[in-house]
């Protein structure tokens, strides 16, 4: 510690009040009552999106150019972003912040471009199981079902009686979707999560002990078929979004009303819907092998939701801004110039990304860059509370909340 200065005549006195020596030593965050947390939440875009999309985090990527990376986070929530790309009323725009400045930002056309780059990136999968699960029909919901299961390390076949995978978006395809899209869409999840894909396949609904017998489990899609099926001999109905569990070895998934007759619209819901009904299997698993903690797979999307009232709009309005706008406003193909151009009015509603602002304003220096420049930290030894860091946060990303430490 540095010594205390000795002050030994009138003329060595400072012309103002100043602190000379360093403060370290004056632990002054025992004055705190409430600590400001830096933590990434889901924006108003992500809350509105049915798979849950962390969309500023992979927009971020996007926007600096690093178009694998942000392809990762997008398949890691969304096995089918070449068909949500055209087909998806996409909801997420509806409540995209930007729309307060100038409009909204054209996720879905971002989203569409990105599928179509057809890159095979890494995924994070588990060992391979010796459980085997048979999926009856490759509509969304099947194969979202299949991916998700097969990334678990679960041995996953899919089975279709027609001769071209995608069940009921098939019929869809003719109209808003080419066929060679569909097949690379499947192509992919079906590479990428080391599934096993039969067209033209043979099953005997009224045969549940032949179903049974090349599998520990077996699902029966309802978007895998022209017509919803009706549920085999022997079948437990399941609707994945209710509160409930996975209670037999045939299931035959049912969907609420609003999503009966398949409708290509609504197709992020069916993905939805196939990834739980893979978390409730999983979990079926467990259950049955009496082990009391499941394996859960990495989803990186933040709990807690940021408001669009937490986000400082004041703050983004810039000459810049408008200029890329018009820019953004003209005619023409979604080629990576203009998707980067786009990626980069984002927001990043309730995402940091390390603007600075709070380092920049906190009056104790208490907010800090890592030394790798990938994120900022708060010294809480010295940090007293006053939340001016949460206040100056553009995108919601710093609250003060009361913590007993």
């Amino acid at each position: 510690m540095q010594q205390k200065k000795t002050i030994k005549n009138w003329s060595e006195l400072p012309t103002m009040p100043s602190t000379i020596g360093t403060m370290v030593w004056n632990q002054t965050g025992d004055w705190r009552y409430l600590t400001p947390l830096i933590k990434n939440k889901l924006a108003p875009c992500s809350q509105n999106c049915p798979l849950g999309i962390p969309i500023p985090g992979y927009l971020d990527s996007v926007k600096n150019a690093h178009l694998e990376a942000g392809l990762t986070i997008l398949l890691n929530h969304n096995p089918l972003p070449g068909l949500t790309g055209r087909l998806c009323y996409h909801p997420c725009q509806g409540k995209c912040v930007r729309k307060r400045i100038d409009r909204a930002i054209s996720i879905q056309q971002i989203e569409r471009f990105m599928a179509d780059l057809s890159a095979d990136v890494k995924i994070k999968k588990s060992e391979k199981k010796d459980k085997r699960v048979t999926i009856i029909g490759s509509g969304p919901l099947g194969l979202s079902c299949a991916y998700y299961l097969g990334r678990e390390g679960f041995q996953v076949t899919v089975l279709d009686a027609g001769k071209q995978a995608g069940g009921a978006l098939v019929d869809a395809q003719s109209k808003k979707i080419e066929p060679q899209v569909l097949k690379n869409e499947i192509s992919r999840l079906i590479r990428m999560a080391d599934i096993k894909l039969e067209t033209d396949a043979v099953f005997n609904f009224e045969k549940p002990a032949e179903l049974l017998s090349k599998a520990d489990l077996v699902i029966i899609d309802p978007t895998g078929f022209s017509e919803e099926p009706g549920a085999p001999a022997g079948a437990t109905t399941f609707n994945p979004l209710d509160d409930e569990e996975i209670s037999g070895d045939i299931i035959a998934v049912t969907l609420p009303k609003n999503l009966k007759p398949f409708k290509a619209v609504m197709i992020a819901h069916y993905i939805a819907a196939g990834r739980l009904a893979a978390e409730k299997a999983s979990a079926y698993f467990v259950k049955r092998s009496g082990k009391k903690n499941l394996e859960k797979r990495e989803q990186n999307v933040p709990l807690q939701a940021v408001s669009a009232d937490n986000i400082r709009i004041e703050r983004f309005i810039t000459a810049s801004d408008l200029a890329a706008e018009a820019e953004a406003k003209q005619e023409g193909t979604w080629v990576r110039e203009r998707v980067l151009q786009e990626a980069g009015r984002c927001l990043s509603c309730g995402t940091c990304n390390l603007c600075l602002q709070c380092v920049s304003f906190c009056p104790d220096s208490s907010v800090r860059l890592s030394d790798d420049k990938t994120a900022v930290s708060i010294d809480l030894y010295h940090c007293k509370g006053c939340g001016i860091c949460a206040y100056e946060c553009p995108r919601g990303v710093i609250t003060m909340e009361e913590i007993k430490e």
